[in-house]
């Protein structure tokens, strides 16, 4: 069995270089997706609410029925002028909105790998994610922070401790975000498409080489 992602990075999302590192006073994090309850982004949230002695800003890019009630959510815990909700944002401009962040974060509990994961790395965006199902299992260890899936509480205070590594260590993030960068090379649609006929070839080959003895066989 050969491991195979479902998503695949986009040209124009691709970053032409690695990515460096830009002074900053602010730690800038990125959530996109649904706003739905198995993307469950108030672990990102509450993870932010640990966080409060230091300067960091969350920003949230994605639509969904749970949009009123996750951003009531940010208020009671005191994140209101930390978070911003910027509603759905063209595709065309997702690339530069990457691009701005720090690192990305990933809450969802029920995915595949997630489009949004190998275009935050196609940006050169460390991920902090958790470390189950697909990006748990495909994403590089190099490439960000994979926090175990445990209790509500433990998850919570694995995502805040991954938000301080990444805000406190620029060295460390910036090789991460390059490590993404470089995996997400290896991901385009066009590489994609070059291994997936490689895997059909060796399998034709096989098949053929099967009948061939069955043949010899039967003779």
């Amino acid at each position: 069995m050969v491991p195979f992602l479902d998503s695949g990075a986009r040209e124009d999302f691709l970053a032409p270089e690695p990515p460096t590192l830009r002074p900053s006073s602010q730690f800038k994090l990125l959530w996109v997706g649904q706003l739905e309850p198995r993307k469950c982004l108030p672990l990102a949230l509450e993870a932010l609410a640990q966080t409060k002695d230091m300067s960091t800003r969350l920003l949230i890019a994605g639509r969904g029925s749970m949009r009123e009630e996750w951003r009531r959510y940010a208020d009671a815990l005191g994140l209101s002028d930390r978070v911003t909700f910027m509603g759905p944002v063209p595709y065309s401009q997702m690339p530069a909105l990457y691009r701005s962040a720090d690192a990305f974060i990933f809450t969802s509990l029920r995915d595949s790998f997630g489009s949004q994961v190998i275009e935050a790395m196609s940006s050169g965006l460390p991920v902090i994610t958790l470390g189950h199902q697909g990006v748990g299992a495909m994403m590089p260890s190099d490439a960000g922070i994979k926090v175990p899936v445990k209790t509500a509480l433990e998850t919570v205070a694995g995502l805040g401790w991954a938000i301080r590594r990444l805000a406190y260590a620029p060295e460390e993030r910036l090789r991460m975000g390059r490590a993404a960068w470089e995996f997400a090379r290896t991901q385009t649609w066009a590489r994609r498409a070059e291994t997936m006929s490689g895997l059909y070839e060796g399998i034709a080959r096989k098949q053929f080489a099967f009948d061939e003895a069955n043949k010899e066989i039967a003779v």
